[in-house]
């Protein structure tokens, strides 16, 4: 009977000892963890918190959290906070590890349900600074409240007028890490319940094992992709009535009205919304709007890479851009971008109000009309005069070798053409330029074209890529011949 009372000892009771040993540390781990980030946030906030949540299978955190702001003393609820681990024994010690550069392969952070309230002392210095900036825009009004009535911005009072008393956040902060492949991906998720959400996705490249935090610069970090999505998930319907209410009109007036004004109110500080873009804008302003940008530079984008380009439309043409709006393509492809930025116009939003514009913005209008106009005229000058010359050259060699033999024509100079995709296979090596049915653009040279699938060579850097693009993705080819 001895015997059989040390062998359950042995097998039974003391594995459930251990196991429990273990967890004790486990949570006393995740404890000490969330202690010293209280302590570390002590100079801004006192955080406070009910429960720690300890979960041997790799998630751990606290419930009913309080985030106390030292400087005005705003309170901010929190739910809960849940930080999840692919290895449990990360949370043995996360902080020599991350420091380390030692980091799982996945690991995430989620905070639901934190609470502000728009009365709180925060909210309200968060809306003076924003009515002090709003003074020095076009007109005295921000974009967001254009047609608005006599609002001059849609700040803390005009979202209790149409509706929120507080915002409840929840978000999610995802990391994945492949060191053996170079491979980090950060994905971002924020949503406010009654007003939209939105995520952010990241993905880089580095040269090198070592993902230490202070050696991630020496890693050479490239930009692979970055995904960028916003709902609408009811703050347009609110804003869209407020807004008409405040102006005595409808909706859809309203909402004509704010496209006017914002056209003008762009000018005013030197930008033209190319066409496309306008269109987008005055969608996603809609109910339900929803927008999808993503950004996909062949070969990545690296701190060398920006300092070789110059102009704004080389870096957007490097950058690949797509968008979409309530899942439609929007064409990029025919944006002028350098024309985007233009001379700003002094006194436009006044005329868009129908207003007197000011005498010091009226003279520098017309200055700046009178520069334009006289550059235009000198410029058409100029073409006139080199024209002349190549007109009259062209009539004495008629009067001279009239009646004489005409040479053949010269075959015509090499130039990008139309081609069709058919004709790409008997095309290997001619530089070509692509744009696909989502507006970007390829250049390269033709590798091959095998099973409806064209593949080209593009110089990237100091080295060369192949990408392969299928021709159902091809709105238009040229080729070099």
């Amino acid at each position: 009977m001895r015997k059989l009372a040390i062998w359950v000892f042995i097998l039974v009771l003391l594995p459930a000892l251990l196991a429990a040993a273990a967890y004790g540390f486990y949570w006393y781990q995740v404890k000490s963890f969330a202690d010293r980030m209280a302590e570390q946030a002590l100079p801004f906030a006192r955080v406070e918190y009910a429960s720690v949540y300890a979960h041997p299978l790799g998630e751990v955190g606290v419930d009913n959290v309080a985030i106390t702001l030292t400087q005005d003393g705003t309170r901010i609820p929190i739910q809960s906070i849940r930080v999840r681990s692919q290895d449990p024994l990360f949370f043995f010690n996360p902080q020599g590890r991350i420091d380390a550069g030692d980091w799982p392969r996945a690991l995430s952070v989620a905070v639901r349900q934190a609470q502000i309230s728009l009365a709180s002392p925060v909210m309200k210095t968060l809306e003076a600074q924003s009515e002090q900036a709003t003074s020095f825009l076009p007109g005295g009004v921000n974009l967001d409240a254009l047609a608005c009535g006599e609002v001059s911005q849609l700040g803390i009072p005009e979202l209790r007028k149409i509706g929120y008393s507080s915002l409840t956040l929840d978000m999610a902060l995802a990391l994945e890490v492949v060191p053996q492949d170079g491979h980090i991906a950060v994905r971002t998720d924020f949503d406010l319940p009654g007003v939209g959400n939105s995520s952010a996705t990241i993905e880089l490249s580095v040269s090198g094992h070592d993902l230490a935090p202070a050696q991630m610069l020496a890693a050479n970090p490239r930009l692979r992709r970055l995904e960028v999505t916003y709902q609408d998930g009811g703050y347009n319907v609110r804003r869209n009535r407020f807004c008409a209410e405040q102006a005595g009109t409808d909706v859809a007036t309203y909402r004509a009205e704010h496209e006017r004004l914002m056209s003008a109110w762009l000018l005013e500080q030197g930008v033209r919304l190319p066409e496309p873009l306008q269109a987008a804008y005055n969608t996603l302003n809609a109910p339900r709007g929803q927008m999808m940008l993503v950004m996909q530079p062949p070969g990545g984008l690296g701190p060398e890479v920006m300092a070789g380009l110059g102009a704004p439309a080389e870096l957007i043409e490097r950058l690949n851009l797509s968008l979409r709006v309530n899942g439609q393509p929007v064409a990029l492809d025919g944006i002028d971008w350098a024309g985007i930025l233009v001379d700003a116009q002094p006194g436009a939003m006044a005329r868009a109000l129908g207003e007197e514009v000011p005498p010091e913005e009226m003279a520098a209008m017309d200055e700046a009309e009178v520069v334009a106009a006289e550059s235009a005229q000198a410029e058409a000058a100029a073409a006139a005069a080199d024209a002349q010359p190549a007109a009259a050259a062209s009539a004495d060699e008629d009067d001279l070798l009239r009646g004489m033999p005409k040479r053949a024509p010269k075959p015509e100079a090499k130039r990008y053409r139309e081609t069709p995709l058919a004709q790409l296979g008997n095309l290997t090596g001619a530089p070509v330029r692509i744009r696909t049915d989502l507006g970007n653009r390829f250049e390269g040279r033709i590798v091959d074209v095998e099973n409806r699938v064209l593949r080209i060579e593009q110089r990237v850097d100091r080295g060369l890529i192949i990408y392969p693009l299928d021709f159902e993705q091809i709105r238009s080819v040229e080729v070099y011949r």
